[in-house]
């Protein structure tokens, strides 16, 4: 068995459970996720939902598996020495795209851009773009409109932001999400106003994306996604941990904004 500690909620997002998924697809044998903050119906892999880290210990004690996938930063590295004190006999591998200090067997850096040499710790950069998005990009499509999204959630409604900015262009826009997205209704109510704004709600985005001109994303997993199939894009960073991401993207000449640069988007679209 195969245990995963990884929480995924329209709060926090689901960008590490997209990962998580893509990775375990590679091992065989049961898996089970175990997590504080989650949702049965987001997820194919069996969950346990727990109050806490003792918590969690304590299912490890009771399941006994050969292997612990963490993918939290509520996860500490005093958490994992423990972990190792407890269970020296069982695997853990650790995710990391902070560069922060782990006591585990592997740390599994989830970006290309990822400095190997800043942990002292066995660590590895692995590719976790979905097989999907490699599979589309053979494909040949029309290129035209532009792609933006900003997640699964969008908590902080810059979706909306960058619509409003657009205005003014009124070039055609797709603008793609989900159920869980809070500002739902009031993106409903925009793109209806503006018809050249069209909002599509759980929809896969990897075709979309090949099909896009340009896109207009976050500096996290759907930009290694974008570069995976060479969609032009600009992003912009929402949060600290994806200064990272950020920085390689920069290092590549694509254009980084942060949220109170959203007003100078429309002059960087094609």
């Amino acid at each position: 068995m195969i245990i995963i500690r990884v929480d995924f909620s329209s709060e926090i997002g689901f960008g590490h459970l997209r990962r998580i998924e893509t990775f375990v697809k590679l091992k065989k044998g049961k898996k089970l996720i175990i997590c504080k903050e989650c949702n049965q119906q987001y997820t194919h892999i069996p969950l346990i939902k727990i109050q806490s880290e003792e918590e969690f210990f304590d299912k490890v004690k009771t399941l006994k598996p050969k292997e612990v996938i963490i993918d939290s930063y509520n996860f500490t590295y005093k958490d994992e020495k423990r972990f190792k004190t407890l269970f020296p006999n069982i695997k853990l591998i650790c995710f990391d795209d902070t560069y922060q200090q782990h006591f585990c067997d592997l740390i599994i850096h989830p970006s290309p851009f990822a400095k190997l040499n800043k942990y002292s710790q066995k660590a590895i950069k692995i590719d976790l773009v979905d097989k999907k998005f490699k599979d589309i990009k053979l494909k040949k499509f029309k290129k035209k409109a532009i792609f933006i999204s900003f997640g699964a959630t969008d908590a902080k409604g810059i979706g909306l932001k960058v619509l409003k900015t657009l205005k003014p262009l009124k070039k055609e826009v797709h603008f793609y999400t989900t159920t869980e997205n809070k500002n739902l209704q009031k993106l409903k109510k925009f793109c209806f106003l503006n018809r050249w704004c069209h909002l599509h709600i759980n929809e896969d985005i990897a075709k979309a994306m090949a099909k896009a001109k340009f896109g207009i994303i976050t500096s996290s997993q759907i930009a290694l996604e974008a570069l995976k199939i060479k969609m032009p894009f600009i992003a912009i960073q929402i949060a600290d941990n994806q200064r990272y991401i950020a920085n390689g993207l920069k290092s590549k000449n694509i254009k980084v904004l942060s949220e109170r640069e959203i007003k100078k988007i429309p002059r960087f679209i094609p």
